[in-house]
């Protein structure tokens, strides 16, 4: 028989898992990814797998037509002539795979009949080129060994046939997504003087911005005659002054419920860009509010649903381009509990916000918002156990170096059903820079990409994980693409600062020194200036009067300290930046763990300090009992601390 390589998306593993039990059952071998343990989905196995199958058998569905992974392996299916495909739902296959003869196995062509199944077996075997008649055995087996594997074959048929039934046809999970219809409508132009692209523009953004969601299908078209109602986005677009301003409404066309609105201004002279600032503004808060909605197990009332997309859009406030009112979300997250207390959505927003809005919530106690954080999240967890959210919320819980508890629930929370922002990879991959574990850092963002590949944060994490991993070029590519949408962004500013000075390009710092968008005061300005100088001229007397000026910004409390631990280690203040280094973390607590991991700092990890840091941060003890070695102990000369690993 073949070896087949089974392509589908993570939502539809138990379908997958039937599908090849019911094969197995023709004497196959299948190979699929769910045998992955966490985290090897960026490893060398699926490669190996998928270029030794004699069959790339891909599964389309809502979700998978929306999976980077999936479409790779299809195409690699594809290219080699070894593609069969199937549907398993309504889903039509993406673009470049439709001219492909697809075999239905969605539930209203009764999926788990035999015929389903032959139709599968017949098309493996002939892609294969070993076809051979069903039910004929070879002729070198002797009878009662093929009675006895047909009596086994045929058990095993049963039970794949009655896991098929059962997986197609059984109702909704408790908290699994059900594919969710939205209609992009009318946007209206209600003054002569807006540019005439811009509607149209808004529009393609908005679909593309929500093109790789898993649960959202959106559409420019109305709902067909006798189908089921969905929700509605509609904008009005205007110009006042020299403003634009964007109105967007959401409406539940079931009920005519308004379920959402906000107004969002842009400067008029930056038509050209304004409506895909606001394309990302607006899918972050769909994906939230509407993905959320989608894996409640029954309709949601629409004051309910309002006030969930309210607190999605504040949370998501900074890719609108505002400041994010933390106890105004923490506040809308406890009314979400309140009105559907059986939402697990609802208690895992509450239980992220609640920890990270202790600090501008002068009404309430960080111990007791991290108490309530921890009952909500336990709370998301008792109603759905998939909930990606509370795991990664669990994690940030944890004590604030406690590196392998919060290393095992950002495992799991990758591990579970994926939520609708990826959050749950920048969650971990925040984890593994602030261990030293730059590359894969960078592909857990890479992953978050590939979900939301509009939003700032997500580029700008990704962007600094690729510097961290000694990445530049890629790193300054993602800056400037990030950069033509927000070209006012003022962290990009600062890993492109951090590229120059590692990568030697000081006439491009100094630009950037003079960028009125870098986050700088005065006095970190200057002192980078005089680095760069320093850096330029070589001489040693200047270095160390820039050493000795960037130590003093460092002290009187700069909001930068991390680009001046890189401009200390350009210059080979080596013990300097690591005293930087180990006063941020200690002020700052382990998100400025990084620091310590800076490409410029290659020569201070070879000193005694930087094992001392590492030791008494609890680094050294991660390390060892993880096995988990960091970037820099797999260089081809590593410093003396990995021989202790």
């Amino acid at each position: 028989m073949a070896s087949v390589f089974l392509s589908h998306s993570r939502e539809d593993a138990a379908k997958a898992e039937a599908l090849a039990a019911a094969l197995e059952g023709r004497g196959h071998s299948v190979w699929w990814d769910r045998r992955l343990e966490g985290g090897s989905r960026f490893s060398q196995e699926i490669e190996q797998a998928l270029k030794s199958s004699d069959v790339v058998l891909v599964c389309w569905s809502h979700s998978s037509v929306h999976s980077g992974w999936v479409q790779d392996e299809a195409a690699e299916g594809r290219d080699t002539g070894r593609l069969v495909p199937v549907i398993i739902d309504d889903s039509k296959p993406p673009l470049g795979f439709r001219q492909y003869q697809a075999i239905d196995l969605s539930p209203r062509k009764g999926l788990g009949k035999s015929d389903a199944i032959d139709s599968v077996h017949r098309a493996i075997l002939a892609k294969a080129g070993s076809a051979q008649p069903v039910g004929v055995a070879p002729k070198t087996r002797r009878a009662r060994d093929y009675f006895r594997i047909g009596i086994a074959g045929a058990t095993l048929l049963v039970i794949a046939a009655a896991a098929l039934i059962y997986w197609f046809s059984r109702p909704a999970d408790r908290g699994k997504a059900e594919a969710l219809r939205l209609q992009i409508g009318e946007m209206e132009v209600l003054t002569s003087n807006v540019p005439q692209a811009v509607p149209e523009t808004l529009r393609e953004e908005i679909l593309a911005a929500l093109a790789t969601d898993a649960v959202i299908v959106t559409s420019n078209e109305a709902p067909r005659e006798g189908s089921e109602p969905g929700y509605a986005l509609r904008a009005s677009i205007r110009k006042t002054g020299e403003k634009l301003r964007f109105t967007v409404h959401v409406t539940n066309e079931r009920t005519g419920g308004t379920v959402w609105t906000d107004t969002l201004d842009r400067p008029a002279s930056i038509s050209g860009i304004a409506p895909r600032q606001v394309a990302v503004a607006v899918s972050q808060v769909l994906r939230c509010g509407l993905g959320g909605v989608a894996r409640y197990r029954k309709p949601m009332p629409d004051e309910t649903l309002s006030v969930y997309m309210n607190f999605c859009q504040e949370y998501w406030a900074d890719t609108a381009g505002n400041d994010v009112n933390q106890s105004r979300a923490v506040d809308l997250a406890r009314r979400v509990t309140e009105a559907a207390p059986d939402f697990s959505r609802g208690w895992s927003a509450l239980a992220e916000v609640a920890t990270w809005g202790g600090s501008g919530n002068k009404l309430q106690d960080p111990k007791s918002l991290h108490d309530e954080a921890v009952k909500a999240a336990g709370r998301a967890l008792d109603l759905d156990e998939q909930n990606s959210e509370a795991y990664q919320a669990l994690a940030g819980l944890q004590p604030p170096f406690a590196f392998a508890e919060r290393e095992k629930l950002h495992r799991k929370s990758i591990s579970v059903r994926p939520s609708d922002c990826g959050c749950e990879y920048v969650g971990f991959g925040s984890f593994l820079n602030r261990v030293g574990r730059n590359s894969e850092a960078a592909d857990a963002y890479g992953r978050a990409h590939d979900m939301i590949p509009l939003s700032a944060e997500v580029n700008t994490r990704w962007a600094e994980g690729l510097f961290l991993a000694g990445r530049p070029n890629e790193s300054r590519k993602i800056v400037r693409d990030v950069m033509e949408i927000w070209p006012t962004y003022s962290f990009l500013r600062e890993i492109l600062l951090r590229n120059a000075l590692w990568t030697k390009q000081y006439d491009e710092a100094a630009k950037l020194l003079d960028d009125k968008y870098a986050p700088l005061n005065e006095a970190e300005r200057e002192s980078l200036r005089l680095a760069v100088q320093a850096l330029k001229s070589g001489s040693a007397g200047a270095k160390a009067g820039a050493i000795k000026a960037l130590q003093e910004a460092g002290l009187s409390g700069s909001e930068n300290a991390s680009l001046l631990v890189t401009a200390l280690g350009a210059l080979g203040g080596d013990r300097e930046a690591l005293s930087l280094a180990a006063r941020l973390i200690q002020q700052e607590g382990p998100r400025e763990l990084t620091a310590l991991f800076d490409p410029s700092l290659s020569r201070a990890r070879r000193l005694p300090q930087f094992a001392q840091i590492a030791q008494r941060l609890g680094l050294a003890n991660y390390w060892r009992a993880s096995r988990h070695l960091p970037d820099f102990c797999k260089e081809a000369s590593p410093p003396s601390i990995c021989a202790t690993l």
